[in-house]
Formats: C-alpha cells, structure tokens, sequence
C-alpha cells in the first residue's frame, strides 16, 4: 500500500483537501436538474423509460411524457429493462419465478424453473441471465431456451457475454470474476484479485467491486487489452495519516463511456453521494452529495442517472425516493 503522505507537506496537504472539499460543494450546488420521480426502490433505466418496484408493484415512468404506469399487481422486486422488455423477480403466486413484461403488447410471461428467492434478472435484447442456489442460468426467451452456464452468482449481461461471481469454478483461486462467451461456450476469469464481486459489464469493459476493505472500491477490466485498472480508490492513507478509500463499492453501473457508483463516506477521496465517472478522462464528478453512510443505487443510460435508497441498508421506507438526473442539462 502507499503511503500518499510521502509526497507533501501537511501544510500543503492541508490546503489541497480545502481546495477539494470547494470543488466538491460547487459540483453538488451546481447540479439542478434533479428531479423526484416516484417512491421505491431499485431503478433501472434504459432510452426513455425508467422503471422501479415499491416493494410490491413494478411502475414503469415515460421520461418523454413524464408518466408513470403500474405494469404489475403484487410481489414484485428486482426489476430490469432493456428496449421493450421488462424482467423481475415476482413472488405473488407465493413461490419465486422471473415475470418477462412486453411493453407495447402488455403481455406477461413467466420464467418457473431454477429460480429461487435470491434470483435477480439481467436483460439484453432477448436473453435474460440470473442465479438460482449459486448456479447462473441463461435463457433465449425469444426460443424458450433455458441453460445453465455456470456456477455463481450476480449475473450481468451484454450482447453474447455474461459475466457472473464464483468462488467454485476457478481451482487456482478462491473468489473470481468469470465471463461466459455464448457463442463459443468457453469461459476466462477476469479477475481473481481481492474479493471481487458484483461484476457488471458494458462493451469491452468490466466492471467489479472489491469489497476486501469496507464497503469495497471498484475495479475495471477492458476485454481488449487485457488490462485492469482502478476506478476508485483502494484502502489508503492521506497524507494526515487518516484512512480513506474502499467506501464506493456497494452499488456500481456502466454505459458506454460512463460509470455510476455510490459513495457512503466523507474523506480524502471526495464527499458522500451519488458519482458518475468518465472512463476516457479518468474523472469522478459528484452528482448530487448525501450525507455519510447513505447507500443509494445509481444506474445510467446515455446522460440519464437515477438512483433510490438502497433497500439492503436502511430499515424502515422513509426517504425511499426515486430520482433523476440528466447530465446533459
């Protein structure tokens, strides 16, 4: 680990953190086109539409005509959209399955087998990925085809590659990043460094959240050149001799060129709230500041940010808004 004190002065340090701490409040003042757009939990965005559950229903919100429609009736949760095609986990029948939503036609279908009270769907175009008793599966729903691939959990989808966590399948290490090829059938690990889990993945790159330290940092994996990077900042020291770094790795999305992340803590890396990082500039900008050990989950699609209250961390239904923000504004 290094030690970052090394490279200044207290003084100086001094003056760096007050001028980072007022570039932080201006990025978070600057912002005003956040907007509340209903109350639940786990947002998913994807062109115009957004769409999210209470806890029960799954509403789905028009961003062009600022409408919002209820397209389920009971036990929903985990939702995911990609194009026309809803997914999410749905208990109302009493027992878990994947419920697969057609917009224009209104139409619902069920996915039944090898799914448990723990499985999250992933979509893209007409496959659908999630885990069921740490086994990943893959179905063509578009075909009714239903595979399992492999031995994990945490799915993620994209085009003819699904990357998935397994602490079973790669005999030279404990805790792995894997990423199926569909086409081909063959599979690589990504990563087996630290405790990598939640892996999500955008064209040539993947994403993953070391949680090893705290509430993790996150790691990024380009398919192309075979080289990771780190996207935020491991467990450090600042040059006060504080600890900072592993507080963004509890909920992370990437579109394209843009990665979200939330941030649960005040330090030296920047203040509590919701981030989005450009992958070309290598920068962080604060979008919209909480305060400490407030856990949200933020997903994008081109310029559009949403995020709610992260249901895993907070006990009661207060402050569970669900809101939005357009970078392009």
């Amino acid at each position: 680990m290094k030690n970052k004190g090394r490279l200044c002065s207290i003084a100086l340090a001094s003056v760096f953190l007050i001028f980072v701490f007022l570039i932080l409040i201006s990025a978070a003042s600057s912002v005003s086109q956040v907007t509340k757009i209903g109350t639940g939990y786990d947002p998913a965005v994807y062109g115009n539409k957004v769409v999210w559950t209470n806890g029960v229903v799954i509403h789905l919100y028009d961003l062009t005509n600022k409408t919002d429609t209820t397209v389920s009736s009971s036990g929903a949760s985990c939702p995911d959209i990609y194009d026309n095609k809803l997914v999410w986990r749905d208990e109302s029948s009493g027992r878990p399955r994947l419920a697969v939503y057609d917009i224009p036609t209104a139409t619902k279908s069920y996915i039944t087998r090898n799914v448990d009270q723990y499985s999250k769907p992933a979509i893209y175009g007409n496959r659908v990925v999630w885990s069921a008793n740490e086994s990943v599966y893959l179905r063509d729903i578009s075909k009714s085809k239903q595979t399992k691939i492999g031995s994990g959990s945490n799915p993620d989808i994209y085009d003819t590659k699904v990357v998935y966590y397994s602490y079973s399948e790669d005999p030279n290490a404990d805790m792995v990043i894997r990423m199926y090829d569909i086409n081909t059938k063959k599979k690589i690990t990504v990563t087996s460094s630290g405790d990598p889990n939640i892996p999500r993945i955008w064209g040539n790159k993947v994403i993953w959240a070391d949680v090893y330290n705290h509430q993790g940092y996150i790691a990024m994996y380009d398919i192309s050149t075979k080289k990771t990077v780190d996207v935020t900042h491991q467990l450090d020291t600042d040059p006060s001799g504080n600890e900072y770094g592993a507080s963004t790795g509890t909920h992370i999305d990437i579109q394209d060129e843009k990665i979200v992340y939330n941030k649960c803590v005040d330090d030296y890396e920047g203040k509590p709230g919701v981030y989005v990082y450009n992958i070309s500039t290598g920068k962080s900008t604060l979008v919209y500041k909480y305060p400490e050990d407030v856990y949200t989950t933020p997903e994008i699609y081109d310029n559009i940010v949403v995020w709610g209250i992260d249901k895993n961390y907070v006990d009661s239904a207060d402050d569970n808004d669900i809101y939005l923000c357009n970078l392009a504004d």
